[in-house]
């Protein structure tokens, strides 16, 4: 799975941003909390496997 992670510092110190899927999905995002809600609610595709998967070197 690949994502894109469009990310800002605001005045006070929090995350902002966007992640995008492989498939153009964008899902905003205005903290750290919900960045992390958004990445766990991701379903697994079918893209290249992760490297060290598969046995292959790392």
């Amino acid at each position: 799975m690949r994502l894109l992670l469009d990310v800002s510092r605001t005045a006070d110190g929090r995350l902002e941003g966007a992640v995008i899927t492989e498939a153009g999905r964008e899902e905003p995002f205005s903290s750290t909390l919900d960045l992390l809600r958004i990445l766990e609610d991701l379903e697994p595709g079918s893209g290249p496997a992760p490297i060290g998967a598969g046995g292959r070197a790392r």
